[in-house]
């Protein structure tokens, strides 16, 4: 130290030097803070996992930082302003490079995507941007995306986790410089008042300032180069920490140099005499407090190891304290207690001597006091923590807003899904893969709190009913009872006409019968017509004779006339039942026609649905409704795959049947033409026999006219004769054709039979299925229609990626993604997941879950495992200190339990006021850990400044040594308590929820320890142990 008094000058060129080169080396630390402060989850856990996944399978336009982009409005957003909307998402979408956009999705460009985008109220339209910044900072990507999202007529915002945190960010630097500026003000004045002096208070700013500035320059270094862990609560640590103890240090270097030069020393040898005293002890202070906080960097979790960055400046603190502070002592001698003048002694305190007076007079009152203000606060405490990043800002920034405008409009949940993946090592784009992603998609869908599950066969969020066989069954049903009815009226209709074709037979027999007496009746009158010629060659000889032969002739032909009319009468009977018969078979034709034109198509799903059902349900087989049911499907041809024959050969039948029809109606129109025609033919010949009658009255002269129409009666004779052959031949054919008809109709109408009962009981099978069975015991099966429709193809790229090896699950959480709640809720989709998969094709399938809810879950088990490692870890360091400073085994071991008592009952006041008084879900995760690194640390500095001074006084009795050091130190612990306090208050203003409350932990943790544990607790124990107050090095105190 003498020769660093010798070399003072020296030592502060070399200071100012390396303060200017590291100032000049050093990047800023705010952009440091910014891209590698963020919170980073480590390997192992589960949303890391889902990270790693994500980015080995993810395409370009997925990768990136999700933003999501809120237009909003207080009423219902007109179409004007839908049409603005557009028009900016448009220009985004053309605009990707340059604001480093990856992908865009809006319920523009996918329609069916509408109702998660869309509001129902209408007010609130959502957009999500994948942002990459690459080169640039998110800071510069995201303000030229919020220039460029600004839209007429609507309100709009951005959000998202990053962007929240970045938030977080600026409001910690914001509250950063705030701190800054009310600690310097608050320490200046506090030093002035316990120096009463203008000089002394400076002192300690400029070494704890420049300490601060050097060590933030190193840490930088250290971040840029070595990747040295930062956050957003580094530099307030820094500023917090350094001011704090770097004063109190300061305070007891300088009460001690007061004290030594009141003692008359001259300034060299009070400045040795302070360092080897009260540098003693600073020295050793430091030393705990830089092990307290070099023990952070034990820490898996590299926002807990940031907080070492505090090492790195107590480190630098100590030089300076032992380098620049003797400087201004040598330099400034009793000027730097400027303008007091004459008795510069130290003064002792009164409130501690009075209180280790009490203390020490009634220890068992001294200790009630203690546990009625401690023990209500240990109880009450239950470590409730709270992972809202949310709570850290307020409604001022955009980010919060957006959130809570999703909130309201979706659903907290819908802003942050929780986001299930899984790896396989082959593809999952086939039919078995899609539906064992519909079943655990069902599973996570069960887990309390879920609202909803999107998916590969969920792209909406909805059930996609056409895929279970219990909906595919009841379609199924309801199609083949159609088709049951259809064919029940077409079997009816066959078997009308088989029996009218029957009933017909008899009278085509009788039609048949009177055609031959019809061509016997023609032939005889045929025979007339020549002895009717013959006749007349003899006309002459008797004209009556003649006359009367005529005559007779003339009723023979009437004769026949007569009976050519009953036999067309009889035969139009015939044909109005050939009609008959006809009609109905067109009728069955027609509804022929009126089966479904898909009937093929849906026995052939059915088939597939059948045997899709058997596979899943193998135990089917055995039930013996099922089997009379599989007895049905094989005759109907359903279990063999026959099915389309059977209707094929109906079909075929049908043709045949009305090609049959078409044959003989044509023959039957000829015949009845035919008929008629030879009934007309009797009229001339009867008016001729008249006119011969008539004639052979009159006169002989007739006779050659009448000979000469003898030869055209017996034509038309003969063709009546050939026309009843033909009718004759044409009705026997029909005949035939009717019977093979009738036999044709009659199988139809029993294969028909088949198909009816066949048809019945599947469709009463299906329909029993459909309604006595859940959709997820009924099976899964996915049609091809689905498969290769091209909105379901763009939908499927949303949940399954390009190479087909990775299947995304969002869950809606019905729970804010900040909540406990829902953190809670991922642990049981977790294990849902797992149950899900187990005995399946994913089975082996790398799982991974991200997400808002995931990350905090494993922040909180990460967070949970290093504090007890790290905390185990800093409290055997300042053990092990304290031991060897104090050379005692015991004294470590009841101060550190006074310290472990105040931080819990300050744990227990501050949950009380943010959490019962203020209303808070809990105490922000990060602040037990850090409040209890710097309460311990800070602590154990004012432990040191007692029990060193108490060791001074070791030649007395314990109870008096104590009370001489309690007198001593009183003023400097008080007075550092004061500076650490107001310190530590100075975050306040902050508004970071978790920079107040490790303040007001802090806070109330140090007026704790300065006014009750040490003026109350410890000289009550250091009383009752006395000389055990060194064990085991009493001999040595001795």
């Amino acid at each position: 130290m003498k020769r660093l008094v010798q070399l003072k000058w020296i030592v502060v060129l070399v200071w100012a030097m390396i303060s200017i080169l590291l100032a000049w080396k050093a990047p800023a630390m705010e952009p440091l803070v910014r891209e590698k402060g963020q919170i980073k989850v480590p390997e192992g856990y589960a949303s890391q996992r889902a990270a790693e996944i994500k980015s080995r399978h993810q395409q370009t336009e997925n990768r990136g930082t999700s933003v999501i982009i809120v237009f909003h409005d207080r009423v219902k957003i007109s179409g004007h302003e839908m049409g603005r909307i557009r028009g900016t998402l448009e220009r985004l979408e053309k605009n990707k490079k340059q604001y480093a956009i990856m992908g865009l999705t809006t319920h523009f460009h996918e329609p069916a995507l509408k109702s998660e985008l869309v509001s129902k109220d209408g007010k609130t339209v959502m957009a999500i941007a994948s942002v990459d910044p690459g080169g640039k900072s998110f800071k510069t990507v995201r303000a030229a995306l919020q220039k460029a999202v600004k839209t007429p007529g609507v309100e709009v915002m951005m959000t998202g986790n990053r962007l929240i945190n970045e938030d977080v960010t600026d409001s910690s630097q914001a509250g950063l410089k705030r701190t800054e500026a009310i600690t310097i003000v608050f320490i200046l004045a506090v030093l002035v008042l316990v120096y009463r002096s203008i000089v002394a208070p400076l002192i300690p700013l400029l070494t704890v300032g420049l300490s601060y500035l050097v060590s933030q320059f190193i840490v930088a270094i250290l971040v840029d180069k070595l990747d040295f862990p930062v956050s957003n609560f580094t530099q307030i640590f820094l500023v917090a920490v350094l001011f704090g103890i770097g004063t109190d240090y300061c305070i007891l270097l300088l009460s001690r140099f007061k004290e030594e030069l009141a003692d008359g020393k001259e300034t060299v040898a009070a400045i040795l005499a302070t360092y080897r005293s009260a540098g003693k002890t600073v020295l050793f202070s430091g030393i705990a407090v830089l092990i307290g906080f070099a023990s952070i960097g034990l820490s898996s979790f590299k926002l807990y190891q940031s907080a070492s960055a505090v090492a790195v400046g107590v480190a630098v603190l100590l030089l300076a304290l032992f380098s620049i502070v003797p400087f201004f002592m040598a330099v400034l001698k009793k000027g730097l207690f400027w303008p007091v003048r004459g008795d510069i002694s130290h003064h002792e305190s009164k409130i501690w001597e009075r209180a280790g007076l009490f203390a020490l007079a009634r220890p068992f009152l001294s200790l009630a006091i203690v546990a009625v203000i401690m023990v209500p606060l240990l109880i009450s405490y239950n470590g409730k923590l709270s992972f809202n990043s949310l709570d850290e800002l307020g409604d001022n920034y955009d980010s919060v807003k957006a959130f809570n405008i999703i909130a309201e409009s979706f659903g907290a949940g819908k802003a942050m899904p929780a986001e299930v993946v899984l790896e396989n090592d082959e593809s999952v784009k086939s039919k078995d893969y899609l539906a064992l992603i519909e079943k655990i998609s069902a599973d996570l869908d069960k887990v309390p709190h879920v609202a909803q599950v999107q998916s590969a066969t969920r792209p909406d969020g909805s059930v996609m009913k056409e895929i279970y066989v219990k909906n595919q069954a009841k379609t199924l049903g309801e199609g083949l009872e159609k088709s049951h009815n259809g064919i029940q009226k077409i079997k009816s209709g066959l078997t009308g006409a088989s029996g009218s074709l029957e009933n017909a037979k008899s009278k085509f027999k009788e039609a048949t019968d009177g055609i031959g007496e019809l061509e016997a009746g023609s032939e005889k009158i045929s025979a007339g017509m020549g002895n009717l010629s013959n006749s007349l060659s003899r006309i002459e000889e008797g004209i009556r004779n003649g006359s009367a032969g005529a005559d007779e002739l003339k009723s023979g032909v009437k004769n026949a006339q007569q009976q050519a009319r009953e036999l067309q009468s009889g035969f139009n009977q015939l044909y109005e039942k050939y009609q008959l018969v006809q009609s109905g078979i067109r009728q069955f034709i027609s509804q022929t026609d009126q089966l479904p034109a898909d009937v093929p198509e849906q026995i052939g799903s059915l088939q597939a649905a059948y045997r899709a059902f058997l596979k899943d349900n193998p135990e089917a087989a055995h039930d013996p409704q099922f089997q009379k049911v599989q007895q049905a499907m094989n005759e109907l041809g359903l279990g063999t795959g026959n099915g389309n024959d059977t209707i094929a050969s109906l079909y075929r039948q049908i043709n045949t049947v009305t090609a049959t029809l078409e044959s003989v109606d044509a023959k039957l129109s000829a015949i009845s033409a035919g008929l008629g025609r030879f009934a007309d033919g009797f009229t001339p010949i009867i008016n001729g026999l008249d006119q011969l009658e008539t004639g052979l009255n009159q006169t002989a002269a007739g006779q050659n006219e009448v000979i000469r129409k003898i030869p055209a009666l017996q034509k038309g004779l003969q063709g009546i004769t050939d026309g009843q052959a033909q009718l004759k031949t044409g009705l026997s054919t029909f005949g035939t054709h009717m019977n093979e008809l009738s036999a044709g109709l009659d199988k139809s109408a029993a294969g028909l039979g088949k198909i009816e009962s066949g048809l019945y009981d599947a469709g009463s099978y299906l329909n029993d299925l459909a309604d006595e069975t859940s959709m997820e015991q009924s099976g899964i099966y996915i049609p091809d229609a689905l498969l290769s429709n091209a909105d379901y193809q763009k939908a499927l790229g949303h949940y399954i990626s390009k190479d087909g090896k990775m299947v995304t699950f969002h869950l809606i959480l019905t729970e804010n993604p900040y909540s406990n709640r829902a953190m809670a809720d991922i642990g049981h989709i977790n294990r849902a997941l797992k149950d899900a998969v187990k005995g399946t094709k994913l089975e082996n399938a790398h799982i991974g879950i991200g997400g808002v809810s995931s990350i905090n879950r494993d922040l909180g088990k990460m967070s949970k495992a290093d504090y007890a490692r790290t905390v185990t870890f800093m409290l055997i360091g300042v053990a092990a200190v304290l031991m060897i400073f104090l050379r005692s085994i015991v004294m470590p071991l009841y101060l550190l339990a006074s310290l472990l008592i105040t931080y819990f009952a300050s744990a227990g006041l501050t949950e009380a006021i943010f959490v019962h008084l203020l209303g808070y879900p809990g105490i922000s995760w990060a602040v037990p850990f850090f409040g209890f690194v710097i309460l311990i640390a800070l602590g154990t500095d004012y432990s040191i400044f007692l029990m060193e001074r108490f060791n001074e006084y070791q030649h007395l009795p314990a109870k008096e040594a104590i009370l001489l050091a309690m007198k001593k130190m009183g003023t400097v612990i008080l007075s550092a308590e004061v500076i650490l306090s107001g310190t530590f208050a100075a975050m306040m203003p902050s508004g970071v929820l978790s920079l107040l409350q490790i303040a007001t932990l802090t806070l109330t943790g140090l007026l704790f320890y300065a006014l009750i544990m040490l003026p109350l607790f410890v000289p009550v124990l250091v009383k009752m142990l006395g000389k055990a107050n060194w064990w085991p090095f009493i001999a040595n105190q001795e």
